[in-house]
C-alpha cells in the first residue's frame, strides 16, 4: 500500500545535483501546492487521490491531490490513463483505503517528510508538520528529530486506516491536520494530561498531549537528543494516536469497543522503523494479557461481566481509573473482547463486527445502536452464551479464562 506524503519543498541546487538519462525519466514540469510552494519533478502515476512524482535525484513522492494547485490537479488526472499503475481504490475522506483482508504487517515507506512551520524561540512557539501531523512544541525540535519520532504517528495512522474495519481516519472538524502538543517540561504536561501517563487524548481539546520525554526526546538546554522510546511509552501513545484516528466514531461507539479498538492496535508489535507486525496473533494475545495481568503471567485472566463491560457508560469507565479501581480489568477485558470479534467469533474474519460498524455508523439514535450490537455482536445469542464462546475461542489461543461476578465497576446507572 502506498502512504500518502506532502512533499517538503526542495532547493534548485538540490534538484540540479544529479540527473537522470533522459530515457528513463519523463519531461518534469513545476508543480505548485495550495500555499504557493513550487518543485520541478516529473509524473508518474496517478495513485487513488494522490499523485506520484519523481524528483530530479530519482527520489519518488505520492502527494495528496487536494494539496496541488487546481491546474496541477487538472494536469494530473489527464495524464492518468496513460499510467498502468494508476488505481482509484482510495477513502472518501482521503486516507489510504482500507484492506480487503487482515494484513500481516504495515509499514511505512520511509521517515515521513517534515516540514518546519514556525520557530520562534521569543514566543516559544515551535510548529512541525508531517504529513498527516502538526506538532506544535514549546522548545525547538528540528525536523531531523520530529522526523525521527514522528514515524510512530504516521504509521499508526497507516494501520487505522488499512485494517479492513474501514475507519477513514481523519482530522477533527475544521482541522487540516491531527495535532499533537509537546510539552518539554512534565509539570506543564501535567496541567494538560493525566499524572502518570505517556500521553492523553483530548477530544474536547482535539489534541494529543504528550511530554517530551514520553517519545525519547532529552533537552539539554538548547541541545536535543533522542533515543528509541520505551516499550510501555509506545503502547500508551499508540493506544491514544488510534484514539486520535476515530475521533469521528468516539459518539459512536460503546466506551469497551473505544478502548478495546485502541488496545487492540497497541498489542500488535510495533518496530520503531514504523513497521506493525501481526504476525503471531496468539502470540502478541499472550502478551497482552500478561501486560494487562500481571499476576496471572498471560496465561489465565479474570474478565468482567461481559453485559456488565458491554453495557458500561463513560462515566463509570473513568471511576474505575481511580486508586483501588478496576482500570486494568477493563481495559485488558475489552482488548480481549475486540480480538474475539476481530479473529474468532463466526468465521473469524471480523465480519460480523464490521457490518456492526457500518450499521452503527448511520444510527441516529440509542435504541438504533442498541439494535446493532443485538443483530451483529450478539446474533441471537444471551450474555451468558457469548461468554462462554469467548471462554472457549481464547482457550485455544492459549489463555485461560473466567469471570468476575457482575458489579465490578459498581452498579449501573438509571439511564443504562
Amino acid at each position: 500500500m502506498k502512504f500518502s506524503r506532502f512533499l517538503c519543498i526542495a532547493t534548485a541546487a538540490m534538484l540540479s545535483a544529479v540527473s537522470l538519462a533522459q530515457t528513463t525519466v519523463p519531461p518534469t514540469r513545476i508543480w505548485t501546492s495550495t500555499d504557493g510552494r513550487k518543485i520541478d519533478a516529473a509524473f508518474v502515476a496517478l495513485e487513488g487521490d494522490g499523485v506520484k512524482i519523481r524528483m530530479a535525484n530519482g527520489s519518488t513522492f505520492t502527494v495528496p491531490l487536494a494539496r496541488l494547485s487546481a491546474e496541477d490537479q487538472a494536469f494530473a488526472k489527464s495524464q492518468a490513463p496513460a499510467s498502468p499503475a494508476t488505481s482509484t481504490a482510495s477513502s472518501p475522506s482521503g486516507s489510504p483505503a482500507a484492506s480487503t483482508t487482515w494484513p500481516r504487517t504495515v509499514s511505512l515507506e520511509d521517515k515521513p517528510v517534515v516540514t518546519v512551520i514556525k520557530e520562534d524561540a521569543a514566543t516559544k512557539e515551535f510548529i512541525y508538520r508531517s504529513p498527516h501531523y502538526e506538532f506544535q512544541c514549546d522548545s525547538k525540535l528540528g525536523a531531523n528529530v520530529v522526523r525521527e519520532f514522528g514515524r510512530m504517528f504516521e504509521a499508526t495512522y497507516l494501520i487505522n486506516s488499512l485494517l479492513p474495519l474501514d475507519f477513514k481516519p481523519q482530522p477533527e472538524p475544521l482541522r487540516e491536520f491531527f495535532l499533537a502538543r509537546l510539552f518539554t517540561e512534565k509539570s506543564d504536561y501535567m496541567k494538560e494530561g493525566i499524572e502518570g501517563s505517556a500521553g492523553v487524548y483530548s477530544r474536547g481539546k482535539k489534541a494529543l498531549m504528550v511530554p517530551l520525554s514520553s517519545l525519547g526526546v532529552k533537552m539539554v538546554g538548547s541541545r536535543v537528543s533522542l533515543e528509541n522510546g520505551s516499550d510501555q511509552d509506545n503502547v500508551v501513545l499508540i493506544h491514544e494516536i488510534t484514539h486520535q484516528m476515530m475521533n469521528h466514531w468516539l459518539n459512536k461507539l460503546p466506551t469497551w469497543y473505544i478502548e478495546g479498538a485502541a488496545e487492540y492496535v497497541s498489542m500488535l508489535e510495533y518496530n520503531s522503523n514504523g513497521r506493525f507486525s501481526l504476525i503471531g496473533l496468539n502470540r502478541l494475545l499472550q502478551n497482552f494479557a500478561k501486560r494487562r495481568n500481571y499476576e496471572g503471567g498471560g496465561k489465565s485472566y479474570t474478565m468482567i461481566d461481559l453485559e456488565e463491560l458491554m453495557t458500561i457508560e463513560g462515566d463509570r469507565w473513568s471511576a474505575a481509573l481511580g486508586k483501588g479501581g478496576s482500570a486494568n480489568e477493563n481495559y485488558g477485558s475489552a482488548g480481549l473482547l475486540t480480538y474475539f470479534f476481530y479473529h474468532l467469533d463466526g468465521k473469524g474474519d471480523a465480519a460480523n463486527i464490521i457490518a456492526y460498524l457500518r450499521q452503527v455508523q448511520n444510527a441516529k439514535s440509542k435504541e438504533e445502536k442498541q439494535a446493532a450490537v443485538k443483530t451483529h455482536l450478539l446474533r441471537e445469542r444471551t450474555y451468558a452464551q457469548l461468554a462462554e464462546e469467548v471462554k472457549k475461542a481464547l482457550r485455544k489461543e492459549g489463555i485461560d479464562i473466567s469471570y468476575f461476578p457482575p458489579g465490578k465497576n459498581g452498579p449501573a446507572t438509571s439511564t443504562n
